[in-house]
């Protein structure tokens, strides 16, 4: 007979048993996907792009993706790609379409720019003219109907011009995703991403691994990306992601069979059970492994919060932080002004007293909403 605490420790090794096997899916003409890889810039070249670029294709190829990769593209070749793309987004049988970019980014006048490797930028008009304007890219996708949009841009590196040019403000800006579309940064609007120093950068290295995980919604696997960054940089690196998905997405969806009443009880008691277990934790490690494995659970905001808070004293300040498990779009980085009459939440009873859409401003003197 499975007990409780045995039923637990399946959820805990659950990730294992799912994760992604090189097993190659035929190629399923409802899902397209463009993968931008760019790492040889001349003034400030970088490490990981090309090959963060490679294992997200390998992804989304064994996932049955039709993947068009390029690697080190010049602008010509960005802008003939995404032209060919968003002709074969319009296609009626396409469905789910993926753009993944890793490279440098910059933004200017609250719009994002990638960077070909052939760019030399001087001065403002230069990144204007010889950069791709990621808003032609969103175009092509509001011109296609009845399709789910997910765009994942880790392209926040420092220093994209080397000393030639140096931007207003650092990273991407904020910009909210289209109907029916996901839009995941490797880190916060207006902070920079680290390159890493393994074989592919922190965001991507995360992301491959949580993707590759069998019969996970997308957006339970960005909170453990997110999750994950946050603590393997101490707080530096903050994934964010804006959405406005009406269903849920699969990248590996295998079909899994519909748990009984009698197997969702089961797991309901098993969420209460670990939360109870932990609630008056004053470990880190305790909080983690809850939203780890319960990253969508009944405790899951308030868990954050709990986290975010043991968390504070020992990360540094960033632009914005995002650490909400909840998907919340246009999260500001301190309250916006207006924000009087929005009260402080210190207490988890607090939170819990709030009405389901209310806002409110967290521990970190953050603007939230409650989902």
């Amino acid at each position: 007979m499975t007990t409780r605490r045995s039923f637990i420790k399946s959820l805990a090794v659950l990730p294992a048993a799912f994760s992604f096997r090189p097993v190659r899916a035929a190629a399923d003409p409802s899902r397209l996907a463009l993968i931008i890889g760019n790492s040889s810039y001349r003034d400030a070249p970088l490490v990981n792009p090309a090959s963060d670029a490679r294992a997200v294709g390998a992804l989304l190829t064994q996932a049955g993706f039709s993947v068009d990769s390029r690697l080190d593209a010049t602008r010509g070749d960005m802008m003939a790609a995404i032209e060919r793309f968003g002709a074969a987004v319009k296609r009626s049988e396409t469905r789910l379409v993926v753009f993944y970019y890793a490279g440098h980014g910059a933004q200017l006048d609250w719009r994002n720019y990638l960077l070909p490797v052939d760019a030399v930028v001087q001065k403002q008009d230069d990144l204007k003219q010889r950069c791709v304007d990621l808003g032609l890219l969103l175009g092509q996708f509001s011109a296609a109907k009845d399709k789910t949009f997910v765009v994942i841009l880790d392209a926040c590196r420092n220093n994209p011009f080397g000393s030639a040019y140096r931007p207003e403000q650092k990273g991407l800006s904020q910009f909210d995703a289209p109907v029916g579309s996901l839009l995941a940064y490797a880190t916060a609007p207006g902070n920079v991403a680290s390159d890493g120093n393994g074989q592919n950068g922190l965001y991507t290295e995360n992301l491959v691994r949580e993707l590759g995980r069998r019969d996970t919604r997308i957006e339970d696997a960005l909170k453990r990306v997110r999750l994950n960054v946050r603590l393997a940089s101490h707080g530096e690196q903050i994934p964010w992601e804006t959405t406005s998905l009406e269903s849920d997405v699969f990248i590996f969806k295998e079909g899994q069979r519909q748990l009984t009443e009698a197997e969702l009880e089961q797991l309901v008691e098993a969420d209460v059970s670990e939360w109870t277990r932990i609630k008056s934790s004053k470990k880190v490690d305790d909080w983690v492994g809850y939203l780890r494995t319960f990253p969508n659970g009944r405790f899951a905001e308030i868990a954050q919060m709990r986290l975010a808070r043991l968390l504070a004293g020992s990360e540094k300040p960033t632009t914005a932080d995002v650490s909400s498990v909840a998907p919340v779009a246009a999260t500001s980085a301190t309250p916006a002004s207006g924000t009087k009459d929005v009260p402080s939440i210190k207490t988890d009873e607090e939170y819990e007293a709030l009405p389901k859409g209310s806002t409110y401003i967290d521990p970190n003197g953050k603007l939230r909403r409650k989902s």
